[in-house]
């Protein structure tokens, strides 16, 4: 997500969950993020409700992630929980990453 809030997923790379098959070759995937950009790691729990598909959850998620885009991590992630989290029986894990304001010149 940009530090305006757009938000896309990123699905290069994407795989079995380590540990599933150890024999799974693994693939791995490069994106290029603007300044200030917050990447989120984040268990199914966050997003799934019983009787509920998961593109609401994740239309739910960007919506949440869209409003607290430029609030500070600690913040963003208590937030996220307390917004989404709702079924107190579901392990839920965040795991939030914030880009610099700017790159390192090369």
């Amino acid at each position: 997500m940009t530090h305006d809030g757009d938000t896309r997923l990123l699905t290069d790379g994407h795989r079995l969950l380590p540990g599933v098959d150890p024999h799974t070759t693994r693939s791995h995937a490069t994106e290029l993020l603007p300044a200030r950009s917050t990447v989120l790691l984040y268990t199914d729990g966050l997003i799934e409700r019983r009787g509920e598909g998961l593109d609401a959850g994740m239309t739910r998620l960007r919506q949440y992630a869209t409003a607290l885009a430029r609030e500070p991590l600690d913040t963003f992630c208590d937030e996220l929980l307390t917004g989404l989290a709702s079924d107190p029986a579901n392990d839920v894990a965040v795991l939030a990453a914030r880009l610099p304001t700017s790159q390192p010149r090369r």
